[in-house]
């Protein structure tokens, strides 16, 4: 148990140095030398546990959503709250909840981390979307959802608005922003079969 416990540290301080890196000087320009300047290690340390830098990218991201999906899932399995209630905290959840992990969310959309910002996505829609799946069939039993395509509908919503509302690439203006949450609310409102207006209180998670 030391052994693993020891191995499960050394990889959180691996991450933790690349995540600081990453934010600092960008996923693009951060080179294995560097996280071994900044770790203090020897490179049969760094590739022990990760053989290259994209795998270093991927447990951060993996660690990043491993959180947000903790939190959804134990939202999921509360059978005191309603679907909608389930649906509106499960987003709130995903929101980055300390400076630093904002800070890392920013850089893994920023427009100059294309490849960062596509594996979060992606990863984010496979992890998220068996959840919130189960939570939209929640609704279609309580009668506040209408559709037979629960995961699916899950993986279009989170893939589209992860795509319009963390992508640095869109510069929407205030304006431009409320306007699209409108329609995008409007939009999942119409793809899980909701009354219109149903889930408006999502408004304040974009």
């Amino acid at each position: 148990m030391r052994t693993i416990k020891e191995a499960d540290e050394r990889k959180n301080e691996i991450l933790d140095a690349a995540e600081s890196l990453f934010i600092t000087k960008g996923y693009d320009s951060t080179t294995i030398s560097d996280m071994l300047d900044a770790m203090g290690i020897a490179r049969g340390t760094l590739y022990y546990h990760y053989k290259s830098k994209e795998e270093v990218l991927d447990g951060i991201i993996a660690r990043l959503i491993a959180a947000g999906v903790a939190a959804a899932e134990a939202i999921a399995d509360d059978c005191t709250l309603s679907a909608t209630e389930k649906l509106l905290q499960i987003m709130l959840a995903q929101r980055p909840d300390h400076t630093r992990q904002e800070q890392l969310v920013v850089t893994l959309e920023h427009a100059g981390n294309a490849q960062m910002f596509q594996k979060t996505l992606t990863e984010g829609v496979l992890r998220l979307a068996p959840v919130l799946g189960r939570v939209i069939e929640q609704g279609t039993r309580e009668g506040v959802f209408g559709t037979l395509y629960a995961r699916e509908s899950a993986e279009i919503l989170l893939a589209a608005g992860h795509a319009l509302f963390d992508n640095g690439e869109f510069r929407w203006t205030p304006k431009e922003r409320a306007q699209k949450v409108s329609a995008f609310l409007l939009a999942a409102e119409r793809i899980l079969g909701a009354a219109e207006g149903s889930l408006l209180k999502l408004t304040r998670i974009f």
